[in-house]
């Protein structure tokens, strides 16, 4: 029996955002208007596209000081990929990743 089902955009996002709960010392962007400026006010912390060849993400990203950018990119990459492909099967042929705030949190990773 072949079952016909849409997944919403919001969805698609919302899996990416579990992903990323999922990682220490990384956090999707908290957009606050003024605070870095309207290119940014513009920008969606979490964007998923649909592509004849697959999803692709774009991410902005508030990560903890101290942290080492280079693997904590992999590590989204790979996390935010996996998960959409285990929920909806579909591949993900780019997760693009900008970090746009490094964040100093008292107490080290939080």
């Amino acid at each position: 029996m072949m079952v016909d089902y849409e997944i919403s955009d919001q969805a698609l996002e919302g899996l990416v955002a579990h992903a990323l709960e999922g990682l220490e010392g990384v956090r999707p962007l908290e957009v606050a208007p003024r605070s870095l400026g309207e290119v940014f006010r513009r920008m969606k912390p979490i964007k998923v596209e649909r592509h004849p060849e697959g999803l692709s993400v774009d991410l902005v990203l508030s990560v903890d000081y101290g942290a080492a950018i280079p693997e904590l990119a992999k590590e989204v990459q790979k996390a935010v990929a996996e998960a959409l492909f285990v929920a909806t099967g579909e591949k993900v042929k780019a997760v693009n990743v900008t970090v746009a705030q490094v964040e100093y949190r008292p107490g080290g990773h939080a």
